[in-house]
């Protein structure tokens, strides 16, 4: 725009080299000369200065040959004036050279400027080194970049708007066994295993392409005999215009790490079901334990008991003192058979032979009977829940873990236990208003929660806890049941 102005000016203005400052030259962040026909420097901006390291007065004592070295060239001249003179004037790159003698890279565009009756050209000289350094960093970027794409492990295409492979890269190529021709601007139907993998890949590149949004999919497929995994990834691509242009597509063989996670769920399982194993011969050896100390152990000590009560009723001229040894040895064996029957209802509580809410009733009892905090049970019918006797002692267990862990840690003043039957599960909560805790802080060698949730897993269903600071504990037992047979809810209190 500033050269056409110059250039429309009239042929008898009468603006001089301080007048040409006046328009804002040196202002512009290009250089500026004004030659004349005996290519001498007429007038040159700031920037002209700056660029070739000249002060005025030096450039006006040099031809401007001596800048441009290519103009030296007579014939060369008289062509770059007559296409200088055109109306639209020419645009041409070529080398100026500074005060030091070095050869800076720069954009010239001249035109024809008529002063004071005389033909002169205007030259604006743009240095194009900035440039040149920016476009060759690009090159570089894209050459590094080209490098990474081309001895990357991962598969990368890119298709155009109808869905013609513009560019396949050598892993590609490895994977499917072809050549650079069999890919190449063939259509992606064409390019692609046929079948439920073909036709995958084929909806999630046109997916990319309608909704222009990224999309991925895992597909799996057979290389050499063998079942791989892929993770292909389609991404949208953009021209400047910000126009949908193409879709990268990468896919990577995630084979090893799919092949690790079916190791690592499979060793899982094995631990579950040792644990589960464990568990239920641990509840076992609990049970006849229990009833061994409970009838065995218990009957010999009612034995003793019933004998020493004979003998001090068959002596009864023994002396004070011995009576009051046998009495001694009665109480003795009283409170052992007191201890016998606790050892016995911990390893495990008979009333769990009469089912699960008899059970939970005597639990709630014994935790009121305890003191500090008041339990209350919602239940239904203890008809209505029947289980059988290892899903039976997990849920007993489940819920005497929460009522210990309210115990010890809540400073709750009430918790409930609620039953509840539905159509195929069995859902029980522990529910107190004690402080609560941050489940994501827990000590890492507490084992009550995980041990819950193993239990919970046993059964084949799941533990929810859900807790806050200041907002109580709820833990959610969920589980198979077969269908309730009947019965209502109703309400045991203490």
């Amino acid at each position: 725009m500033l050269l056409q102005a110059i250039a429309n000016r009239p042929e008898n203005s009468a603006l001089d080299a301080a007048n040409l400052s006046d328009i804002a030259l040196n202002r512009v962040h290009d250089a500026i000369y004004l030659i004349d026909c005996d290519l001498r420097i007429k007038y040159v901006n700031d920037k002209a200065c700056t660029l070739l390291g000249y002060n005025r007065e030096g450039f006006s004592q040099l031809p401007f040959s001596a800048i441009d070295p290519e103009l030296r060239d007579s014939d060369v001249v008289a062509l770059w004036w007559k296409l200088s003179v055109r109306p639209e004037g020419i645009t041409f790159t070529s080398h100026h050279r500074d005060s030091r003698g070095e050869l800076i890279p720069v954009e010239v565009s001249s035109i024809g400027y008529t002063h004071r009756g005389e033909q002169h050209i205007l030259c604006v000289v743009h240095d194009v080194r900035e440039l040149r350094r920016q476009k060759e960093q690009q090159r570089l970027r894209e050459k590094q970049m080209s490098l990474v794409v081309e001895n990357s492990p991962d598969l990368i295409l890119r298709f155009d708007l109808n869905t013609r492979c513009l560019y396949a890269n050598p892993a590609v190529r490895n994977w499917f066994g072809l050549s650079e021709q069999e890919i190449h601007h063939k259509p992606l139907t064409e390019s692609v295993p046929k079948g439920d993998v073909g036709l995958s890949f084929f909806k999630l590149v046109s997916k990319t392409l309608v909704d222009e949004k990224g999309a991925e999919q895992e597909l799996t497929l057979l290389r050499h005999g063998k079942k791989r995994t892929l993770h292909v990834r389609c991404v949208p691509e953009y021209n400047l215009a910000g126009k949908l242009a193409s879709v990268l597509a990468v896919g990577r063989d995630i084979t090893p790490i799919r092949q690790t996670e079916e190791e690592l769920r499979f060793a899982h399982q094995q631990l579950r079901m040792l644990a589960q194993n464990f568990e239920q011969d641990r509840e076992a050896e609990r049970k006849q334990l229990a009833r061994d100390i409970h009838d065995e152990l218990g009957q010999h000590l009612t034995s003793l008991r019933t004998g020493l009560s004979l003998l001090a009723m068959r002596a009864p001229q023994q002396t004070a003192e011995l009576r009051g040894q046998v009495e001694n040895l009665m109480g003795l064996v009283d409170s052992t058979i007191q201890v016998v029957r606790d050892v016995s209802t911990r390893l495990r509580p008979n009333v769990l032979n009469l089912g699960l809410i008899p059970a939970l009733e005597w639990l709630r009892d014994r935790f009121n009977k305890d003191g500090g905090c008041r339990c209350i049970l919602v239940a239904p019918n203890e008809h209505t829940v029947v289980l059988d006797d290892a899903s039976l002692t997990a849920a007993f267990r489940v819920v005497q873990e929460s009522l210990t862990n309210v115990a010890r840690h809540a400073g709750a003043s009430t918790v409930y236990i609620i039953v509840k039957p539905e159509p195929d599960t069995l859902s029980i909560e522990v529910v107190d208003n004690g402080k609560g805790f941050t489940p994501g802080r827990v000590r890492k060698n507490a084992f009550g929660l995980p041990g819950i949730q193993e239990r919970a897993r046993m059964l084949n269903g799941e533990a929810a806890i859900v807790s806050a600071r200041g907002k109580g504990t709820r833990v959610r037992l969920t589980f198979p049941l077969p269908a309730p047979r009947g019965g209502g809810e109703k309400q045991k209190g203490e």
